[in-house]
């Protein structure tokens, strides 16, 4: 199909304008000596989640002239943060400055920029402390643009100790990725341990089915949407769900153990998409925000605060429950 010009135009200020959020979150890991594969978690204290708090809500604007400051971004050790506002509690709203570096390129008014030159975009966080310990942390994007991972490197920073790592984990939502989309076929990737006495034949190696929505018949698309409102909490717990619903569905019977990865094709709007109820992909899911865009493509900052709180409440607290 051709495009023109104009079209073109405002697909680019569709994408600029589309404003998104995603969420994470941080734990503290120690080594588990008995298994090393799942280290043992522990809470953040209220005093290690103040340090955050110390630095979001101060507002003295760096120098980022200053090679120091430079250095310190670029390495992920602080950010330009700005407009901190408590909402409530222990839940805190502000913006910061998303650094890109890294590739020369040229603007039409500014002429060439160079590689090592520092370009800030600006964002918006919500933090929080939860009660089990965990620090919950929403970014938004701004079309493609965005910067949880500068973010991120900062607040890591800012927790830093010796006697533990902090990791960081996407939050992912099956039901959101599907959205209004008709998922078309399932796929399992399985590994059966081939120690079992009863597993012999077909269950003793690695496989992938595919199971197609013509082959399954009547109740398909039920059978997806159950798997997508259930597969939430750690993979283990996912697991689990996958494995009792699909054995629901007379589609095989699989152990929670046995299952490496499943997703299912989605096809929306003539294009067809890959969403992973386990494995195959570690990116968060990115919610869309209904907010107002101003002339210089920036979104209104109540508008962003109240929705995130929204999306936060609504979709994000559930799947962590």
């Amino acid at each position: 199909m051709k495009i023109g010009f104009k079209g073109i135009e405002m697909a680019r200020r569709h994408r600029i304008n589309l404003i998104t959020a995603s969420f994470h979150y941080l734990v503290k890991t120690t080594p588990n000596e008995a298994n090393p594969a799942n280290p043992d978690e522990a809470p953040f204290t209220p005093d290690e989640f103040r340090k955050i708090v110390t630095r979001i809500e101060s507002n003295n604007p760096l120098n980022d002239s200053d090679p120091v400051v430079i250095r310190r971004i670029k390495s992920g050790e602080d950010l330009p943060f700005r407009d901190h506002e408590i909402i409530e509690g222990w839940l805190h709203f502000g913006g910061f400055d998303g650094a890109y570096y890294g590739q020369k390129y040229r603007n039409n008014l500014a002429g060439e920029i160079s590689a090592d030159s520092l370009n800030l975009r600006p964002f918006n966080y919500l933090i929080t402390h939860l009660r089990d310990g965990k620090i919950l942390v929403g970014v938004t994007y701004s079309g493609h643009y965005g910067d949880y991972d500068g973010l991120r490197s900062c607040l890591i920073y800012l927790l830093r100790e010796a006697n533990y790592q902090i990791n960081s984990r996407t939050i992912t939502s099956v039901r959101d990725q599907i959205g209004d989309g008709v998922p078309t076929e399932l796929r399992l990737t399985y590994r059966s341990a081939a120690n079992r006495p009863e597993r012999q034949g077909l269950f003793s190696r690695t496989g992938v089915i595919a199971i197609k929505n013509t082959d399954f018949g009547d109740g398909f698309e039920r059978e997806i949407d159950r798997i997508a409102n259930n597969v939430r909490g750690n993979d283990r717990a996912k697991r689990q769900a996958i494995a009792r619903l699909v054995s629901q569905g007379h589609m095989i019977a699989l152990d929670d153990d046995d299952i490496v990865d499943c997703s299912a094709i989605v096809r929306e709007d003539g294009r067809t998409t890959t969403v992973y109820f386990l494995g195959g992909n570690n990116l968060a899911t990115k919610f869309r925000l209904n907010v107002d865009v101003d002339g210089d493509g920036l979104p209104n900052q109540n508008q962003v605060r109240d929705e995130m709180v929204r999306v936060m409440r609504q979709k994000i607290m559930p799947l962590l429950a």
